[in-house]
């Protein structure tokens, strides 16, 4: 249950991870946790007023970058670079991994401070939900903002509030 899920969860160590990309259904499961609605006007993490939680989460595989869309449960292309995930960030282990997630606040006026609170638990959720499908996954704030926005053509006002690194280690 939730309780041994909370009680094996770690940080990956900062080792490189394996070659073995995430299945469709576990990045499903991931994004998921980290941004579904469980109800109507209910959400898997804290939200205001039963609003989406004006952070968007974006993913880097190896075939690219793309933008999830919580309503439609999809991933929208954004670029098809596959050179993105090594640029992205800095620490060595992290660029093997299959996986980055990264979450970013829209830039909504008098929000930066439930930006950061929607991401703690964004981020949190997606890590407990890899772990609990037998993935190592690593929340970062140091990475190469400039390649990140850049290559995933982010507007002036947003903020990238960090990145969460996934896969088998």
């Amino acid at each position: 249950g939730i309780f041994d899920t909370l009680a094996a969860r770690v940080s990956a160590p900062e080792q490189d991870f394996t070659r073995e990309e995430l299945t469709l259904d576990e990045l499903s499961t991931i994004l998921w946790a980290a941004t579904g609605q469980n109800g109507e006007e209910s959400w898997t993490v804290p939200v205001i007023m039963g609003r989406d939680p004006n952070v968007s989460v974006y993913v880097m595989l190896k075939d690219g970058g793309y933008l999830y869309n919580w309503e439609k449960n999809a991933l929208m292309e954004v670029n098809a670079d596959r050179k993105i995930l090594r640029r992205a960030v800095n620490q060595d282990f992290a660029k093997t991994a299959p996986c980055l997630l990264i979450f970013v606040d829209r830039g909504i006026i008098n929000m930066n401070e439930l930006a950061a609170l929607a991401t703690g638990a964004m981020s949190q959720n997606a890590a407990l939900a890899a772990q609990a499908l037998g993935l190592d996954a690593r929340f970062m704030t140091t990475f190469n903002r400039t390649a990140i926005e850049e290559t995933l053509n982010l507007g002036p006002v947003m903020n990238i509030m960090g990145v969460l690194a996934v896969g088998r280690q």
